[in-house]
């Protein structure tokens, strides 16, 4: 390989490196103009307003039926951090009190899911699916 080649070859690389960008960039500006004013972080937050509702009517539909998880969730939880008596009694007790508030708050959002209320449909409890904490 001579000089010339080698520069020509050079040159070719970052010509079309630098065309590579340009598409990246168009995309970026667009993604960015479709995107809704929400405050929310994560890859479910970002689209569109009816993506947002549907995944507050789900959250909401989900709480309400899988709120009964709580009670064995919160009593082992309980039972490693202290003793398993303690965790089937004291954690039993966590379990029913998180569950009516996971119920409550799943009947709101089902009944609310298409506003968007003061903190525009992101959950109103963390984790907003019971056992969402073990799925990271």
């Amino acid at each position: 390989m001579n000089r010339g080649m080698v520069s020509k070859l050079i040159l070719m690389a970052m010509f079309s490196g630098a065309l590579s960008l340009i598409p990246a960039r168009a995309n970026a500006q667009r993604e960015s103009a479709v995107r809704v004013g929400s405050t929310t972080q994560g890859p479910f937050y970002h689209l569109s307003e009816n993506e947002l509702r549907s995944r507050k009517l789900m959250r909401g539909v989900a709480n309400v039926v899988f709120a009964v998880a709580e009670i064995p969730n919160q009593a082992f939880r309980e039972a490693y951090r202290t003793s398993p008596a303690t965790g089937a009694i004291v954690g039993s007790g966590k379990g029913v009190v998180k569950g009516v508030k996971r119920v409550g708050v799943g009947f709101w959002e089902i009944a609310t899911f298409y506003l968007p209320m003061a903190n525009h449909y992101e959950p109103y409890i963390q984790p907003e699916v019971v056992m969402m904490e073990d799925l990271h």
